[in-house]
């Protein structure tokens, strides 16, 4: 009965979803939404700016990353690896960019009742 006992434990233990530890060089959620939403808005930015010359929009878009990059405290090899991590985990970067996307539209609200 109690070898029963502990095996029936370990199916329920056995069951639950495993969270993945986030190695400790990779940028948390968070820290990774946030980044994402800034290089986003960045290269928005040069979309627009493309049409006045492309050579001024590239050279702006790559001071803007290196702006967003020293905000955030890390380099683009960090952001490179953390965006590597996250595609190698696609139910994690889904709810991440869907994060992105709310924050964004909650911008864009905000903007537009000024």
């Amino acid at each position: 009965m109690k070898i029963s006992s502990f095996i029936l434990c370990l199916i329920f233990l056995s069951c639950g979803t495993p969270k993945t530890e986030i190695p400790q060089d990779i940028l948390s959620e968070n820290s990774f939404i946030n980044l994402l939403k800034d290089i986003h808005l960045a290269e928005a930015e040069f979309e627009l700016h493309k049409t006045k010359g492309m050579e001024n929009a590239k050279n702006e878009l790559g001071h803007n990353y290196n702006v967003i990059y020293d905000s955030h405290e890390i380099t683009a090899d960090d952001f490179e690896k953390t965006l590597d991590y996250y595609a190698q985990h696609p139910e994690q970067l889904e709810k991440i960019y869907t994060r992105v996307l709310e924050q964004l539209t909650k911008d864009r609200a905000i903007l537009d009742q000024q």
